[in-house]
């Protein structure tokens, strides 16, 4: 495991943007707005069928940040692209064009990691918002978990992943994002919590979007279940077995009886 080598090391944030116009530019000045003093910005507009492209270009040359562009390949490997080819950072910061940081995040989880050498990923808590009127929704998670947390992400990512921050030496060790699945973003975390101790960060430094495209929202709850046993199979031998089967019990459990456990506390343990 390798620390952070210098006081301000380079962070690259990448946004992958897809069909965001009204959102993308303030997910990017948030970004530019940051306190941190040393930020690579990297958008993908990822085949955008509206005039994202246009204003992204426009903002590029206005805001200095690197701009590509592609047809539609999804998340996954827009992801890896972007920080395979253009990224020069030691820490990689991840931003979904609808969303938006706090001026603070990247200088708050810079400190965290720099305060413990044994973690190369770090996350915050979130504000998830209504996108038609702004309105708070929840702070998540709760709970800040730090340390080795391998048996609490087994059963669930409880944070938004446009809150984490991670080494690129962690993302090299891993491996790349599964353009397989499309939970990545827990995959990943499951991936990193095997090998790494995690920073949690408590207090709300990411703004989470709610909108009827969300990818949990347009999913049935069994298409949701094996979205989720997808990533708990690929991950089984990184898992203890009693976890794992605790894990992909609640997940079932819920999913196919959603109308009836949604009341109960245990919506709480696998959403």
């Amino acid at each position: 495991m390798k620390s952070i080598k210098n006081n301000t090391p380079l962070v690259s944030v990448i946004i992958p943007s897809y069909n965001h116009i009204d959102f993308v530019e303030d997910a990017i000045k948030s970004v530019v707005g940051q306190t941190y003093p040393n930020i690579e910005l990297i958008v993908v507009d990822d085949g955008s069928s509206d005039d994202s492209l246009e204003l992204l270009s426009r903002l590029s040359v206005e805001l200095y940040f690197t701009l590509a562009s592609q047809s539609n390949s999804g998340v996954c490997r827009t992801l890896n692209r972007a920080i395979q080819e253009f990224s020069k950072g030691e820490l990689v910061c991840i931003l979904a064009s609808d969303d938006y940081f706090h001026p603070l995040k990247i200088e708050r989880q810079v400190n965290a990691l720099q305060a413990n050498l044994k973690s190369e990923f770090c996350y915050t808590q979130a504000i998830e918002f209504d996108s038609d009127t702004d309105k708070e929704l929840r702070v998540f998670p709760k709970k800040i978990f730090s340390g080795n947390v391998l048996d609490k992400i087994a059963l669930r990512q409880p944070y938004a992943a446009g809150s984490v921050m991670f080494t690129r030496d962690l993302y090299d060790r891993v491996g790349e994002f599964d353009q397989s699945l499309s939970a990545e973003d827990w995959d990943f975390s499951i991936r990193c919590a095997a090998v790494t101790e995690f920073t949690g960060v408590n207090d709300s430094l990411f703004y989470y979007r709610s909108h009827s495209t969300n990818t949990m929202k347009v999913l049935s709850r069994h298409e949701i279940f094996h979205v989720k046993a997808m990533v708990l199979f690929k991950n089984y031998p990184l898992i203890k077995p009693n976890i794992w089967l605790y894990s992909i019990s609640l997940h079932f459990l819920y999913d196919y009886g959603f109308s009836f456990f949604k009341h109960f506390k245990i919506k709480n343990i696998v959403n």
